[in-house]
């Protein structure tokens, strides 16, 4: 029988993409067990497959090198012995919201990969940037697939805005989501002109008691930050009652976040990162926004508002082909 651990695959997390990868790769023909680092979760499997290794790669203290160390020496095992082949789902190049590394535990993880899976060029390109080890893997390059068919609810099509533009961030509360950045831009809107909603879950109380610290000099922002998931009724609620959904990230490869805003029929506004220049050249720019510069400003966020009050594109996205023309079979949000 042809397994494939992976980590995660089954078990619940903030991010729905790894179930759908999951279930993809079960549909493939493939038996998908979730990854565990025991003898049955290393050794058994023919493949094992690895959303964010994070840990391998962050390592500070003596105790945590000593547990990276076993880690990677069960996966040498599981290689040499076995025969089972390591392969890195590359959602992002370097872990977030950490400044600590450990660069031994990273090269030799890259030293040990058989296969590498981006989700889309522009990632495949900026992983080899950063990783060089990566350009001896053999790779492959897929979609990052949509959640269509996850929603609890038909998607709203997109509505001419009200006097007060409304725009909201969803997703987890994080450091490199750059929600600080987010509220002191829009302290420069008016919340007459503009209201700015943040939904999404914490696992920080010290971050969350600064962003509720800042948001109080901020009129036109709206915090509902909570301890736990938010449930996926309640963010396609928020994104269908809004006029746009705003991804101020500091650093980004992909975005599972601007699709899921997109197949709710919003248009995005998010930074010049990553892969989210290729999503825009396939969707249109009418649908994603894009800003340069370091930190997002209130001009842009004005900027954003001035762009969906002007444009007129069809009330849901479609996407387009690399030679302009729309096609059904790539990338499609089509949601209606």
């Amino acid at each position: 029988m042809k397994v494939v651990s992976c980590r995660p695959a089954w078990i619940k997390t903030s991010n729905r993409f790894t179930t759908l990868f999951s279930e993809a790769v079960q549909n493939a023909g493939w038996n998908v067990r979730e990854f565990s680092w025991t003898p049955s979760g290393v050794f058994a499997p023919k493949v094992i497959l690895l959303h964010w290794p994070d840990e391998l790669f962050t390592a500070a203290s003596a105790v945590a090198r000593a547990k990276v160390a076993f880690k990677l020496a069960m996966l040498q095992t599981a290689k040499q012995v076995f025969g089972v082949r390591l392969v890195w789902v590359v959602h992002e190049t370097t872990p977030h919201d950490t400044v600590k590394k450990a660069d031994w535990g990273k090269r030799t993880f890259l030293n040990a990969l058989d296969g590498a899976v981006y989700l889309s060029h522009a990632s495949k390109a900026a992983a080899e940037a950063d990783n060089p080890q990566l350009k001896r893997v053999p790779a492959l390059i897929t979609r990052h697939g949509h959640y269509r068919l996850d929603m609890e609810k038909p998607p709203i099509a997109r509505h001419s805005p009200g006097k007060v533009l409304s725009v909201v961030y969803f997703g987890q509360i994080r450091p490199y989501k750059n929600l600080d950045g987010l509220i002191r831009a829009a302290s420069g809107v008016s919340p007459e002109e503009m209201r700015v909603k943040i939904i999404g879950w914490s696992k920080d109380p010290d971050f969350t008691r600064f962003l509720n610290g800042l948001a109080a000099t901020a009129p036109a922002v709206e915090l509902d930050i909570r301890d736990q998931l938010v449930p996926q009724h309640d963010l396609e609620t928020t994104l269908d009652a809004s006029d746009g959904v705003v991804l101020p990230y500091r650093k980004i490869l992909n975005s599972g976040a601007a699709l899921f805003a997109l197949l709710r029929n919003r248009p995005v506004m998010a930074p010049q990162l990553g892969t989210l220049p290729e999503l825009q050249d396939e969707i249109g720019r009418d649908w994603v926004h894009l800003y340069t510069g370091a930190d997002i400003g209130a001009q842009d966020l004005r900027k954003f508002a001035t762009e969906i009050r002007q444009s007129k594109p069809p009330r849901w996205p479609t996407c387009r082909s690399r030679n302009g023309d729309r096609s059904a079979n790539r990338r499609c949000v089509q949601a209606n």
